[in-house]
């Protein structure tokens, strides 16, 4: 082998610089380098934890308030019982009440729990009354009490027809209710 000319030499010394220094660069600086934005990255991405859960815990007042204000308008949506046959009669009381406070008359009123959806209570009523009754029956059960659905409707007219004039009418309503048990819930 010919020994190296300076030129060369001078080649293989700055080759060996930029060897050593891109090894001190990759085994040194740069971990270091990177882990200084890491822990930048994961102190901005705390500082944003950290004001969202601020936000949070700042918001806890509202949301007891919130909370507390649906535990005391539970019953405009949910008739409250002990149990599924008192809020089924619960409701068949509103019916009857509803009857004697518009002046009409209940037929029948049928339990239709079997049914019913979970969490709900179903009944079924055949009344005897007249339109302006109808209308007003409709409007307090919107309005009034528990929240319920008109699941079926159902009107016969046979008297208006066979009149030629109002008459009351036969209806027949299906409602359903969500009921709520008064008992406390085991964990």
């Amino acid at each position: 082998m010919r020994p190296l000319t300076p030129r060369e030499r001078r080649l293989v010394a700055i080759g060996l610089l930029v060897l050593a220094v891109g090894v001190v660069w990759l085994g040194v600086v740069a971990p270091l380098v990177g882990g200084f934005f890491d822990r930048a990255a994961e102190r901005a991405q705390l500082i944003a934890t950290l004001q969202r859960n601020r936000r949070a815990v700042a918001a806890l007042p509202v949301w007891r308030r919130a909370a507390e204000a649906q535990r005391n308008s539970v019953q405009r949506f949910a008739i409250v019982a002990p149990s599924e046959p008192l809020a089924v009669e619960s409701l068949k009381e509103r019916l009857e009440h509803l009857a004697a406070d518009e002046g009409f008359a209940i037929g029948s009123v049928e339990d239709l729990q079997a049914d019913a959806p979970a969490g709900a209570i179903r009944v079924r009523a055949d009344m005897t009354l007249n339109l302006t009754q109808l209308c007003d029956t409709f409007r307090r059960l919107e309005n009034e009490g528990a929240y319920v659905v008109v699941d079926y409707f159902s009107v016969s007219a046979d008297q208006a027809l066979l009149a030629g004039r109002l008459a009351p009418m036969g209806v027949r309503l299906e409602l359903t209710a969500a009921w709520r048990s008064t008992r406390p819930r085991s964990p």
